[in-house]
C-alpha cells in the first residue's frame, strides 16, 4: 500500500463488514454514502484487489477484505485502548512516582503499609522506591531524580523544596536484654558514651545527629564496629559487642526475636519528625500529587 489508511476508512470497512452494507456504514460513521463508497474504492486501488464482493443485496468481505479486518480491529482495539489510557492518566490514574527514602523510614512501621494501600487503590500508578540518607534524597529532589522524599533529618530544607511532618518515631537505646542497662526506664545519651557502641550508616542523619550531640557533651562515641544497615547492627549488639540508638521502628520487631532490649533516650531530639519533602504541589505531575496527598493523609483509626 502507497499510503496507511485513515481511521474513518478504517471505521467505515468495519461497520460494512458487521451491517453488510457500504450504506448502513455511511449512515453509522456519519459520512454521506458517496463518501463512504469513494473511500472503500480508494482504499482498494491503494490494495490493488478488491476488499468486498459487491451483490445486490450489499457487500461481503473477500479473502483480502477478512485480513485487512483481522488488522483494522487489532488497530482499533489499540486506539480504543490508548483513549482510555490517555483519559486515566489525565486524571491521576496511570504513571510512574519516584520516591526516594531513608533506610529507616523504608524499614520501619509505616511506608510499606502506605503504599500497598496507595497501590490497591491506584493500580495503574507505578511506585519506584529509592533508598539513600536523607541529603542525597534531597539531593534528589533539587536535581529532578525524584518526585517525592521522606527524610530523618531536622536541618533545614533546601530553598525550592516543600516539607510537611509525616510521622514521628523515638530513638532507642539498643542492648543484650542482660545487659546492665536494660532494665533502666529510659537513658542520658551521656550515659551511653561510657559504652562501646555500634554505629550505623556514617554520614546518615541519625549518625551526623549522635556525632554532633556528643561533641556538645565535650565527649566522643567508642565505636567497635560501624556497619551501613540496621539488621547487621542488630546482630552485633545481640553478639554483645556494643549499643546501638536506632529508631524504635527498626528494633521493636526484632527484640524479642534476638533477645534485645530497647531502653528510650530520654532526650527532646530523641522523638524525630519524619518529613515528607517535594517541590511545591503545584509543580509536581499527577501521580506524585497523588501519592503526596495521600501519605499526607489522617491515619486510619
Amino acid at each position: 500500500m502507497a499510503t496507511e489508511p485513515d481511521w474513518i476508512t478504517i471505521r467505515i470497512v468495519l461497520a460494512a463488514i458487521e451491517l453488510g452494507s457500504v450504506a448502513r456504514a455511511a449512515s453509522r460513521c456519519g459520512i454521506a454514502n458517496s463518501a463512504a463508497a469513494k473511500r472503500v474504492q480508494d482504499l482498494e486501488a491503494q490494495c490493488g484487489m478488491r476488499l468486498f464482493a459487491r451483490t445486490a443485496r450489499g457487500v461481503r468481505p473477500t479473502a483480502a477484505g477478512e485480513i485487512f479486518a483481522r488488522h483494522a480491529r487489532t488497530l482499533s482495539d489499540f486506539a480504543a485502548r490508548l483513549g482510555e489510557d490517555m483519559a486515566t492518566l489525565a486524571t491521576g490514574g496511570l504513571g510512574r512516582v519516584r520516591l526516594g527514602a531513608t533506610p529507616s523510614v523504608i524499614a520501619g512501621a509505616w511506608l510499606a503499609g502506605d503504599l500497598a494501600r496507595f497501590g490497591a487503590a491506584r493500580p495503574g500508578i507505578a511506585i519506584e522506591l529509592r533508598e539513600a540518607s536523607s541529603l542525597p534524597v534531597l539531593q534528589d529532589l533539587l536535581d529532578g531524580r525524584v518526585d517525592l522524599g521522606i527524610v530523618t533529618t531536622g536541618g533545614v530544607i533546601p530553598a525550592g523544596l516543600q516539607a510537611q511532618p509525616w510521622r514521628e518515631d523515638r530513638l532507642l537505646a539498643a542492648m543484650p536484654a542482660g545487659h546492665p542497662l536494660a532494665g533502666r526506664a529510659s537513658l542520658r545519651f551521656a550515659e551511653l558514651l561510657d559504652h562501646r557502641m555500634i554505629g550505623v550508616l556514617e554520614g546518615g542523619a541519625l549518625a551526623l545527629l549522635l556525632d554532633s550531640v556528643a561533641e556538645q557533651l565535650g565527649r566522643r562515641q567508642h565505636h567497635s564496629f560501624r556497619v551501613t544497615s540496621t539488621d547487621a547492627a542488630r546482630r552485633l549488639v545481640a553478639g554483645g559487642h556494643g549499643i546501638c540508638v536506632m529508631p524504635d521502628g527498626l528494633l521493636v520487631p526484632y527484640a524479642a526475636a534476638l533477645g534485645l532490649r530497647g531502653v528510650p533516650l530520654a532526650e527532646p531530639w530523641a522523638v524525630r519528625r519524619l518529613r515528607l519533602v517535594s517541590q511545591p504541589p503545584g509543580s509536581l505531575a499527577v501521580p506524585a500529587r497523588l501519592l503526596r496527598d495521600h501519605l499526607l493523609a489522617p491515619e486510619s483509626p
